[in-house]
């Protein structure tokens, strides 16, 4: 009897070195996985309001892009920005308290501006903590002529792929 619980006991301890051994390298891998496809989740939606913003940009077409903006951040999760090919801020999906104001001296738009896609994590002096801002070009006739910008909190999506782990872990 002794035998088969110290049997039982080891045969429970290997299991669980099992359960442990793959569990890390799967959980390390679906967080990996959890941020790539929020990193590209990001990037199109900042794709499509690009392509769809290309033709709204003058001031007659102000609510539509507006809409557009509001739309977009609510699929992403984040916020929207729409500015022109000055960085001055025609859309902004968390209010009009932005708009006119200029994001130009923002890396990501400044690269965005100069007809260049760019995802960075970096800090947000205006909100305090980091942030994943995807920012890609609005071209119209193979010039740039605005920027989108798709901004969403690192703490959401380190929260997303906690919850992931968690997931996985029970």
């Amino acid at each position: 009897m002794r035998l088969r619980t110290g049997l039982l006991a080891a045969l429970a301890y290997v299991l669980l070195l099992a359960i442990v051994a793959l569990g890390v390298p799967l959980a390390s891998s679906l967080s990996a996985r959890v941020n790539d496809e929020v990193r590209s989740q990001a990037q199109g939606q900042a794709d499509l309001v690009a392509a769809t913003a290309a033709d709204l940009l003058t001031g007659a077409h102000r609510k539509e892009l507006d809409v557009l903006a509001r739309t977009a951040a609510s699929a992403a999760r984040g916020r929207v920005l729409v500015v022109d090919a000055t960085g001055h801020v025609l859309a902004d999906s968390s209010g009009p308290a932005q708009l006119g104001v200029s994001y130009a001296a923002r890396p990501e738009i400044a690269s965005a501006l100069a007809g260049r896609q760019e995802q960075v994590q970096r800090p947000s002096r205006t909100l305090g903590e980091e942030i994943l801002a995807t920012a890609v070009p609005i071209i119209h006739d193979r010039v740039p002529v605005g920027a989108v910008r798709v901004t969403q909190s690192v703490a959401a999506v380190h929260s997303a792929v906690r919850r992931v782990e968690l997931g996985l872990a029970l």
